[in-house]
């Protein structure tokens, strides 16, 4: 029979290899690109482009009429790391065994974890919106946002309009019918709802509302595995989440600790639609 220090090894490269085939899955369903190693502290920006081209018509000879574009700021971002740490007295596992004692809260730990990223992405990405629509019903207001999408992706050269939705529960249980419903990370959706797009639910969305952008707007970050093998932490080379056992003599305990660094952002602001369904008599 293998060791304890042999199963916490194998206990971190499972743990790390579902943490990532998860979100993985989660990160493809929101983004069309591919996640983007950056440096812990490096300042990551959510823009704003305004301006049009000149209408002055031009002169022969004359000096070109000049277009003025503006590239501004609207939020910053950065990956930070987070760190987790659970601890296991060594009176716990004597009296429940390794694997109900360490496996099964490790877990534990890690759901909470997820449902913390689930949290933060959700509320960055469905929660601004500086284009407004609204329609009679869910369908028709998605409708309209893509049709703001499709007249906005040609000012941002985004390429073909592939659009994602942000709607509460209530609302998107009222769609579901005969659909296929996925599920990555733990978040539902329907990938070619109405020939729109993809539709997801969550509760960070109040029912009535939806968020729209192109996943071409959303972005993915991941902190650098740099340094992690010293301190013994196992990762992949996503670098989602790394994962390290210890013991402590001290307070005869055995320590899980993890850390993630992963953030999501839409990058151009004008790029997020917020629709309201209009209350009907």
């Amino acid at each position: 029979m293998p060791d304890i220090k042999t199963l916490a090894a194998a206990r971190n490269v499972d743990l790390v290899d579902t943490f990532t085939k998860s979100i993985a899955k989660l990160a493809k369903m929101l983004s069309a690109c591919d996640p983007i190693k950056a440096n812990v502290g490096e300042t990551l920006h959510q823009k704003k482009i305004t301006g049009k081209l000149s209408e002055t018509e031009y002169v022969e000879g004359q000096e070109i009429p000049e277009s003025k574009y503006t590239w501004a700021d609207v939020t910053t971002y950065e990956v930070a790391i987070k760190p987790y740490r659970k601890k296991t007295t060594l009176q716990e596992i004597k009296k429940r065994g390794y694997e109900a004692a360490v496996d099964a809260t490790d877990s534990a730990m890690i759901s909470d974890i997820q449902r913390g990223i689930k949290k933060d992405f959700v509320n960055v990405l469905a929660g601004e919106g500086t284009t407004a629509v609204t329609g009679k019903n869910l369908v028709a207001t998605a409708a309209n946002a893509w049709a703001a999408l499709d007249n906005l992706v040609e000012d941002y050269s985004f390429g073909d309009v592939d659009v994602i939705y942000f709607v509460n529960p209530v609302d998107f249980a009222k769609q579901i019918a005969d659909s296929e419903v996925f599920s990555a990370f733990g978040i539902s959706y329907i990938e070619n709802w109405a020939g729109l797009g993809t539709l997801v639910s969550t509760g960070s969305v109040a029912a009535g509302t939806i968020y729209a952008t192109v996943k071409n707007n959303i972005k993915v970050y991941t902190a650098s595995t740099e340094g992690d093998d010293l301190f013994g932490f196992y990762t992949d080379e996503s670098g989602y989440i790394a994962i390290n056992h210890s013991s402590e003599l001290k307070s005869l305990a055995y320590d899980t600790v993890a850390y993630t660094g992963i953030t999501f952002f839409a990058e151009y602001i004008d790029m997020v639609v917020k629709g309201t369904i209009a209350a009907t008599a």
